[in-house]
């Protein structure tokens, strides 16, 4: 499974929407909204700036999973 893969799956089994995670983002500095998440995760978008949101996205997942005890 590949990163975007996993971030949507990682999303959906923890019950999270795609609003939590761009809130959480911009927690973090990162702007971003609906439509550009959705092109990310679906492969569309490409480049530094698509690296560095699903890094953060995979870091905040994984946070969030230590926290509340999610499934990884």
């Amino acid at each position: 499974m590949k990163e975007r893969e996993k971030i949507r799956y990682r999303l959906s089994v923890n019950h999270l929407s795609f609003a939590w995670l761009i809130d959480m983002l911009r927690k973090r500095g990162i702007e971003t909204n609906g439509p550009v998440l959705s092109a990310i995760l679906a492969g569309t978008r490409n480049g530094p700036s698509v690296d560095k949101i699903i890094a953060e996205s995979i870091d905040i997942l994984d946070w969030y999973e230590r926290q509340i005890g999610g499934v990884s």
